[in-house]
């Protein structure tokens, strides 16, 4: 009872600190245009997920852990909605596709600062979200499709064992294909902004070289996020895996320590935005009421230009608008 005790503690704790996060990180890029760059609009979508996946996750978590499973048809409508878990999965797959699609979009604003070969406009952006939510959904189909109550349990019931470890091992795939893509991409964005030498014909200016560092911190931002995602959710994965292959056999301790990892990957995203971004910092202060002074706000030089070219941007159709310019915001 007190491991049970413990565990469901230190989930609520989680469950309420990403909430919290990720609505606050939804209300700073919301509230200030300056964090409309294509990054920022990934990086809410992300928010969204994150909060989505907590909020459903958990009662199935707390259920299964402390009280039994109500029978009946309310008790079927309320595991296939809620206690099995089955839309938090939906919105844990929506992070996924977003944290590779936040990948592409470091790699174009590095290697293509230009746009001329990748151009992420607004459109384009309103069209991947709405795929990644579509698609992950499809993903989801089977887990839902055979969610199943039986003796006052909620669980996965696939008709066959087969198509169980097959489902397991589809997921698997997923989430190594989309680690392997941001190691791929993300190893060539650091050699490009750490490693190699930026041979020009003339003086790099001070504006060049702060775009430049913001770059690096937001990359930085999304790398942290990745390698975290990565540990979590590849450990799970790999865990699971082995549990449904008849390798390894997963214990109560195990499968409380991975429903930890989940949440945490989702509840450390908003301390990671905070620590790496000085202007998510700042909005952040500035969402707290304070005493009214007569000091101007901390703005630095950089980012009060890139304020004008963002507001400069909105009024340029999509198709033209720049991508590595916007995503230089911080």
């Amino acid at each position: 009872m007190a491991f049970e005790i413990i565990v469901t503690t230190i989930l609520l704790i989680f469950c309420s600190v990403d909430i919290v996060g990720n609505s606050l990180v939804c209300a700073i890029i919301w509230k200030n245009r300056n964090l409309r760059a294509p990054i920022h609009i990934l990086l809410f979508n992300l928010a969204v997920a994150d909060g989505v996946f907590a909020l459903l996750i958990t009662p199935k978590l707390i259920v299964s852990l402390n009280i039994k499973h109500p029978e009946g048809v309310a008790g079927t409508v309320l595991c296939r909605v809620i206690t099995g878990g089955a839309f938090a999965w939906y919105a844990a797959i929506c992070a996924i596709f977003t944290l590779v699609a936040i990948a592409v979009e470091r790699y174009f604003a590095v290697h293509d600062p230009y746009g001329k070969r990748w151009n992420l406009s607004k459109r384009k952006l309103k069209v991947m979200i709405t795929a990644f939510w579509v698609g992950a959904g499809i993903v989801c189909i089977p887990n839902t499709m055979y969610m199943k109550l039986n003796d006052g349990r909620c669980y996965e019931n696939f008709p066959e064992e087969w198509t169980n470890t097959a489902y397991t091992l589809w997921i698997t795939i997923l989430v190594f294909v989309a680690l392997l893509l941001m190691v791929i991409l993300y190893s060539r964005v650091v050699r490009t902004l750490w490693f190699k030498p930026n041979i020009v014909a003339n003086p790099v200016s001070s504006q060049q070289k702060g775009v430049e560092k913001v770059r690096k911190r937001v990359t930085l931002m999304a790398v942290i996020v990745s390698v975290i995602f990565g540990v979590c959710w590849g450990t799970i994965q790999v865990l699971y895996t082995l549990h449904s292959l008849k390798v390894f056999q997963l214990s109560p301790v195990v499968i409380a320590i991975s429903n930890i990892l989940v949440l945490f990957n989702s509840t450390i995203n908003p301390f990671v935005y905070a620590l790496l971004s000085e202007n998510f910092r700042q909005k952040l202060k500035g969402m707290v009421p304070r005493p009214k002074a007569t000091t101007v706000h901390a703005t630095t030089e950089l980012q009060n230009i890139e304020v004008r070219i963002a507001t400069d941007k909105s009024n340029i159709p999509d198709a033209s608008t720049n991508t590595s310019t916007s995503a230089s915001q911080e």
